[in-house]
């Protein structure tokens, strides 16, 4: 896409990467009333994890679930 803009290569990540520091996102959905769960890096916790949250929509509530993925 940069090339096809003429914009520097190099900057083409500005404003696409998360790299660097890492948002709260579950922080910021707790911040607002909403049940949030996260930041979760173990996979066996995510499945909990999503229930919780099914539960608390169902009861017409918002949820969020933080869940770390790789990076690629």
């Amino acid at each position: 896409m940069a090339r096809a803009r003429c914009t520097p290569i190099e900057r083409a990540n500005i404003g696409m990467d998360m790299r660097g520091s890492t948002p709260d996102f579950a922080g910021l959905a707790r911040a607002m009333g909403w049940h949030a769960e996260g930041p979760i890096e173990d996979g066996t916790a995510l499945g909990p994890a999503l229930r919780r949250a099914i539960a608390q929509v169902k009861d017409g509530k918002p949820a969020l679930v933080d869940a770390v993925t790789r990076f690629r």
